[in-house]
């Protein structure tokens, strides 16, 4: 339940001043469908262009044109949107469709999984809204381009469908609030901005939940996939992402960040 004063009335999100900028009343697009539209054109712009919204001020809940939806998120949803710390753990891998034994492996290997993280005190790093866990939204049965056989690809370059699923409730995460707008110079800085790391997206595929070694995602300012991957051992999963919050990025775990590599932080068993 969401205190009174953790309120965020429609308008005072960044994402908000997007939604009454762009929404298209007469868009053959379901309601859902152009949220998402817009959830992944935003999450596309960068850090740059999502700056520009607002560009001086806020609009007044008056000059938002009463067609532009105000429920899209939920108040939940909208308390803490852009304040927790950019890392999403996602579940992907709920078993082969109508095949009841496959279905209740993977569901065994992730409690097995989620129960390793719980004993490794992952509750300390992320709060429950991190988790997305809901196989209505993310399950798949190995058939889309970003999966083989239920292993997840990580295409570097690549903007994760289940990562823009995840960001649908929570848009602002690759932002923030409190230090969202980058000054100009830090833009000057770095030639090669793209290549930093800006939010961390944990997915627990088949090979997770079946093998135990879960996949760790650098995706930068525009929401795409960086090429060095890395798969970690259940038992040290929250560890890894224990690090990140702390300010290790990926890419400290490899001499050449640019490498298209999928890297096994460590020889063995996932479980072990």
């Amino acid at each position: 339940m969401v205190d009174e004063t953790d309120m965020v009335e429609f308008g005072l999100l960044p994402f908000d001043v997007y939604v009454a900028t762009k929404w298209d009343p007469n868009s053959s697009l379901t309601k859902t469908q152009q949220f998402r539209s817009l959830v992944e054109s935003w999450v596309r712009l960068g850090k740059k262009g999502r700056n520009e919204y607002p560009e001086d001020d806020y609009p007044l809940p008056e000059e938002i044109p009463p067609y532009v939806p105000r429920d899209l998120l939920t108040d939940e949803e909208r308390a803490r949107d852009g304040q927790s710390a950019a890392v999403l753990w996602i579940r992907t891998w709920y078993g082969r469709k109508n095949d009841p034994a496959s279905q209740s492996a993977a569901d065994d290997g992730y409690k097995r999984l989620r129960s390793i993280l719980s004993s490794n005190d992952i509750d300390s790093c992320l709060e429950e809204h991190s988790f997305f866990e809901k196989e209505d939204e993310f399950g798949q049965d190995g058939t889309d381009s970003e999966f083989i056989d239920g292993i997840a690809r990580g295409t570097p370059g690549s903007v994760p469908s289940y990562m823009l699923t995840a960001l649908m409730r929570k848009p602002d995460t690759l932002d923030g609030l409190s230090q969202r707008d980058w000054p100009e110079e830090f833009y000057e800085m770095d030639d090669n901005l793209d290549m930093m790391q800006c939010m961390m997206v944990v997915v627990a595929d088949r090979k997770a939940c079946e093998e135990g070694w879960v996949l760790f995602l650098a995706v930068n300012q525009s929401g795409e996939v960086l090429p060095f991957r890395v798969r970690e051992s259940a038992d040290y999963a929250t560890q890894l992402i224990s690090n990140y919050l702390d300010g290790q990025c990926l890419d400290e775990n490899t001499r050449n960040p640019e490498d298209d590599v999928e890297h096994y932080m460590r020889e063995g068993d996932g479980w072990a």
